[in-house]
């Protein structure tokens, strides 16, 4: 059965993908915000804030010239989180959290830079963890709240290098091909959403690092993406990562085993008129193999696999999108994977009042896993945000998470979680 749906949804993305116009404008080859380039390329003085200032010459200037001498580009951030939630769990010791994000990321085109074999070691190093007597919102969910969401990029671990690998590309006349070895985060490659960076948009997992899919944490692994036609947006991508990378053992390759996996194979199509202007679709198809460490035996560790589709459609500055996950695979390496059908549909208001940023509104429906959850309900929510570009170097996310019927909080059916987020870039 589980072959059977698979190649019924390749059916069902092959038929979206058939509609796609015969010419296209040239293509933006980074359509995940949460790629180590984009970042790096959007960490730069900007129009449209409230305030028209910040850091800017000779700062970026300096940037500029490293860059032209060395082929080095590089950037530094600040984020922070903070939530409270009206209701919690009886027996839960917080009804906060705060936490932050820093660190720096760079990338070094050591070879063949602006030509068809470009090659580039791009490299990350974070820290992050709670601030003061709070919960770390990674966990302010499950935990305190009994709800299926939670934040799970703020999480907490030392400073540690999350991303190291080699970037190569190989570019003929009609396509284009990208090959990554070593260190990554396989959400920077797979999965891309526009909204999906959760230092400044979507605060909740559903969106943002997406939890129903059981992803391993920042460790070895490999990945590709391939335009067969260099005038078409349709594309392949895929990774192979390890399932028990730990980031508590910082840079560290000896949980590898090629038996105990996470398997993605993505099929996508971007449409671009212009910068900016798009439309997008993909499915990802994903398995992931049992853990033989990071708590094997005390989480749920099941392997499993299934599928998302995803698609964005853009008129003017609206854009509405809408996603579907199945999947089977109990665990995960970042955080428990305990959702096995999640539907998300949601729109968003692109520069509100000419302010760089957006206005976005979701709902998201969850079906807790029958096998780790018996007794849990299905679990409804909504968030909304504004991402304010404040400055030229610092923006604000003030949002709300509604909860109604938290899959394990039987003492109430419905949480709000109102939020703020800071973040400033380099």
């Amino acid at each position: 059965m589980a072959k059977v749906a698979f190649v019924l949804n390749i059916l069902v993305a092959s038929a979206l993908l058939a509609m796609a116009p015969v010419s296209v404008t040239a293509q933006s080859r980074e359509t995940n915000p949460i790629e180590a380039g984009n970042i790096i390329d959007e960490i730069v003085p900007q129009p449209g804030a409230v305030w028209d200032v910040g850091v800017d010459e000779p700062w970026f200037g300096w940037k500029d010239s490293v860059y032209d001498r060395m082929g080095l580009k590089f950037g530094f951030s600040y984020q922070m989180l903070g939530q409270y939630a009206t209701d919690t769990l009886p027996e839960a010791t917080y009804d906060t959290a705060l936490g932050h994000w820093w660190g720096f990321l760079g990338k070094w085109t050591m070879l063949d830079r602006g030509g068809n074999h470009e090659g580039t070691l791009v490299f990350s190093m974070f820290e992050r963890n709670a601030v003061g007597n709070h919960q770390v919102p990674a966990t302010f969910g499950l935990a305190d709240l009994g709800s299926l969401t939670a934040n799970v990029g703020f999480t907490a671990w030392d400073f540690v290098i999350e991303n190291l690998y080699w970037e190569q590309w190989f570019k003929s006349e009609n396509s284009e091909f990208m090959l990554r070895v070593g260190n990554q985060v396989v959400t920077t490659l797979l999965n891309p959403f526009r909204f999906k960076d959760e230092r400044v948009s979507y605060t909740f997992g559903d969106w943002a690092f997406h939890p129903a899919i059981p992803w391993p944490t920042f460790g070895f692994g490999t990945g590709f993406k391939w335009w067969p036609e260099k005038e078409s947006g349709f594309y392949v991508a895929g990774s192979l990562n390890d399932m028990n990378s730990n980031p508590a053992l910082g840079f560290d390759w000896s949980t590898v085993s090629g038996s105990e996996l996470f398997y993605g194979l993505e099929f996508g199509y971007d449409w671009n008129r212009s910068k900016g202007d798009r439309d997008h679709v993909h499915l990802l198809l994903f398995y992931a193999d049992e853990r033989s460490s990071r708590s094997p035996d005390t989480l749920p560790n099941k392997a499993g696999g299934g599928f998302r589709l995803l698609g964005e459609k853009q008129w003017g500055r609206w854009v509405g999108f809408a996603g579907y996950t199945y999947n089977t695979a109990e665990g995960g390496g970042v955080t428990g994977t305990f959702v096995d059908n999640n539907f998300t549909l949601g729109a968003a208001y692109l520069n509100p009042a000419d302010i760089r940023g957006e206005v976005s509104f979701s709902l998201v429906y969850q079906t807790p896993m029958e096998d780790i959850f018996p007794e849990a309900r299905d679990q409804y929510g909504i968030e909304a945000y504004w991402r304010i570009s404040l400055t030229k170097n610092i923006w604000i996310t003030p949002g709300v998470h509604l909860v109604f019927d938290p899959a394990l909080n039987p003492h109430h059916d419905f949480i709000a979680i109102p939020h703020l987020k800071f973040r400033i870039a380099l």
